[in-house]
């Protein structure tokens, strides 16, 4: 049951019966999550009227790309590969859309396992997913933009994430928080090496963080702690009960370094323990583990820690691959995730992952240890004119 207020239950709305009418109309609303509660039942008879509408309106309308694209989103997974052909067919027909859903079948499940043929590659998501950005899809846009910045699927690359994120401010996508959206761009803008760049980004951030934009604060903290360290700190304290998860981390590292305001490590210490699911924290916590000052020094615990931060963060993901060459004895809880994305960044040729790769399969790690590959991928790096791996090439083929 769901309630609008204490004690005051909300009368339930009839469910819409669908007609070829309104099958267009529906297909393109269910789409969009729900902002009641619903329970299982009504769940599923929700999905199946949203698969029934798309039917109707596809088979009423079979040369509308955008209605193929929507009827092969809702195929059941045991019909992934004819989703997979009617996207690809709709996408051709120039559907946004379409692009869109293979780059997220590829996201949902095409990704981290090697030994897996994928419906979706890398390379197609990759393709798809700046293709339905060109064509304006608003959630690829942005998406677009975030990896980007982030990495993972696409190669990172900061100008090309700020010219995304504008096109996403301007054209923002219905589930999209207008000012989230804003704090996105303003936090790439600040990191610009030109200076008007810069500066329009800390007056966005500025009028976000008076706004009460979520995480404005915090990066508007971020962008300034080099200039002005006090106001930065005191930023970041006033962010630290709304936004434990981000703002943590740098208060954290002021505190330890003296930045702004007296050094307090073990109040460092203390605030990075604090929030449970902070996979930021987590990961500092992991860097103080391995530098072995403020906690104690262990190393499998380490690569724990930073292992968690690097479900979001690629150079945590990339720290991982080489503690693992460095200290072989160490292993990760899943092997083929940080296998995947070490050689989806080499394919990638993101800075340092083809050579960071290359040790982990030449380690003694039992988890990677694998001469062979290694030094498939050594021919590799030479093709691409890598010159420093010319001696292990004549290593490899002399053994």
């Amino acid at each position: 049951m769901v309630f609008s207020g204490p004690g005051q239950p909300k009368v339930a709305q009839p469910e819409p019966v669908l007609t070829p009418q309104n099958a267009i109309e529906l297909c393109e609303q269910l789409f969009e999550e729900p902002k009641e509660y619903l329970d299982g039942d009504a769940k599923r008879r929700r999905w199946d009227l949203h698969h029934d509408a798309c039917k109707m309106a596809f088979e009423a309308n079979p040369a509308n790309a955008d209605l193929k694209a929507a009827y092969a989103r809702n195929l059941p997974y045991a019909q992934k590969g004819e989703a997979i052909a009617m996207l690809r067919e709709a996408a051709s027909q120039g559907s946004g859309e379409a692009y869109f859903q293979l780059y997220e079948h590829h996201r949902s499940w095409d990704r981290g396992d090697l030994d897996k043929v994928p419906l979706v590659t890398r390379a197609e998501a990759d393709q798809a997913l700046r293709k339905a950005a060109e064509l304006g899809h608003p959630a690829a846009t942005s998406r677009l933009a975030a990896l980007l910045d982030r990495g993972t699927t696409v190669k990172r690359d900061p100008a090309a994430a700020r010219y995304w994120a504008e096109r996403a401010v301007e054209n923002p996508a219905k589930s999209s928080s207008k000012g989230g959206l804003l704090v996105m761009l303003g936090s790439l803008l600040v990191t610009s090496d030109k200076p008007e760049e810069r500066a329009r980004g800390l007056d966005m951030l500025e009028r976000t963080t008076q706004a009460g934009v979520f995480g404005a604060q915090r990066e508007l903290a971020i962008a300034i702690r080099k200039e002005n360290p006090v106001r930065a700190r005191e930023l970041l304290e006033e962010a630290r009960r709304p936004d434990p998860g981000g703002a943590i981390v740098p208060l954290a590292e002021m505190l330890i370094a003296g930045e702004g305001g007296p050094a307090d490590p073990k109040r460092a210490v203390s605030l990075l323990k604090g929030p449970r699911d902070s996979w930021m924290a987590k990961g500092m916590l992991g860097q103080l583990m391995l530098e072995g000052k403020l906690l104690p020094r262990d190393i499998q615990e380490a690569v724990n820690l930073i292992d968690r931060a690097g479900a979001w963060d690629f150079d945590a993901r990339m720290q991982v691959v080489r503690l693992l060459a460095e200290y072989p004895e160490t292993q990760v809880s899943h092997p083929k995730g940080t296998l995947y994305y070490a050689v989806e960044a080499a394919e990638l040729d993101e800075p340092g992952a083809m050579a960071a790769l290359i040790a982990l399969k030449l380690s003694a790690n039992a988890q990677f240890q694998d001469r062979p590959g290694a030094c498939k991928l050594i021919e590799t790096a030479v093709s691409r004119g890598d010159q420093t791996m010319a001696q292990r090439l004549a290593d490899c083929r002399a053994n």
